[in-house]
């Protein structure tokens, strides 16, 4: 049998991925912490020589010289989604003001792309665009998916793995239109129920059905359920790469479960990807460490360490979305795709 592989990817947003409104100057503060986080993660993987995929909101990659007197010229078509009050450029910092920091990353991006030990650079749409939502038209999608690609280019990297925010998945076709070869399908744990993926709702029943399904997965992670380990699929033109176990961190209902809880369920994942071949994918935000980040950074080291430790046992490959990709072009991991 030939080994499984561990896939970690991050989905890199800062205040992009929790924006409602246009006009919330002093939503997200605090938010700046992250780079701390990165970093930190950044130096884990360099210990243990492992490769990972950073979804990077292509907002972040801006840098001076994209925007003129500090003001990025924002000539994309934008959603108007039912839930995002104002219109959806506005309220958005010049590089350099007092908040810009939570809205640029040039930083966090050079330092994935100068890491010893490669790191993905993939996109997350410009603007955490949700594709699945109405509001998403297919020339939005274009637009969201080209920018990033031209910014990938600018930064040295071609741009080839997709993750969409909120997991949240549209317009297939434009995406393989626009070049990006694989993305990261919708969570698939027992308690999502096949709701995973869908468009933000603000309804009261859907509040009420959040709410068991975080009871539920708090329970998933008490338990220390070993996550499921799905198949790869080819999707039209794309690669779907599975999703197995999100990481919360100190998030909602699962600040109540201990790191260590969460690197047992890992670690079940990751030896079950070694005996039966197939890939153990975990994902997470970096933001989702804060306020608190040393121990769920310790829980993640261990986590590396025993993947680290099946690889050097010829048991597991350590692989970035791409990477997977490329050997699923190639024919040489079938056993890692649906029959």
């Amino acid at each position: 049998m030939r080994p499984g592989a561990m896939l970690i990817s991050f989905d890199l947003e800062l205040v992009w991925g929790t924006r409602r409104n246009a006009h919330d100057g002093a939503h997200a503060t605090g938010i700046e912490r992250v780079r701390d986080v990165v970093h930190s993660l950044l130096d884990v993987f360099v210990k243990y020589e492992m490769s990972t995929t950073w979804a990077a909101v292509g907002h972040l990659m801006l840098t001076p010289e994209h925007c003129v007197d500090g003001r990025y010229d924002y000539d994309l078509p934008a959603p108007e989604p039912a839930w995002f009050r104002g219109n959806w450029y506005s309220g958005i910092p010049c590089q350099g003001d007092g908040a810009s920091d939570r809205y640029y990353a040039p930083d966090l991006i050079e330092a994935i792309i100068a890491c010893p030990v490669y790191q993905e650079l993939a996109s997350h749409t410009f603007s955490h665009v949700v594709f699945g939502d109405p509001s998403c038209s297919r020339d939005v999608a274009a637009a969201e998916l080209q920018r990033c690609k031209e910014l990938g280019r600018y930064w040295g990297r071609e741009i080839n793995s997709l993750v969409f925010p909120r997991n949240s998945i549209g317009h297939l076709d434009v995406a393989a239109e626009s070049g990006y070869k694989c993305y990261r399908g919708v969570n698939s744990e027992w308690y999502w129920f096949g709701r995973a993926g869908r468009p933000p709702d603000t309804s009261r029943m859907a509040k009420v059905t959040g709410l068991g399904q975080r009871v539920l997965r708090f329970a998933d992670e008490r338990l220390r359920i070993c996550p499921p380990l799905p198949p790869a699929r080819r999707v039209g033109g794309l690669w779907e790469l599975p999703h197995s176990m999100y990481f919360p961190g100190s998030s909602g209902l699962s600040r109540f479960v201990s790191p260590e809880h969460q690197w047992c369920r890992a670690v079940k994942g990751l030896r079950k990807a070694a005996d039966t071949g197939r890939i153990f994918s975990l994902f997470t935000h970096p933001h989702n460490f804060l306020p608190n980040p040393a121990p769920h950074l310790r829980a993640i080291e261990s986590i590396c360490q025993e993947a680290a430790r099946l690889r050097d046992s010829h048991r597991l490959g350590i692989r970035t979305m791409g990477e997977i990709a490329d050997d699923l072009d190639r024919e040489e991991n079938l056993h890692w795709t649906a029959e």
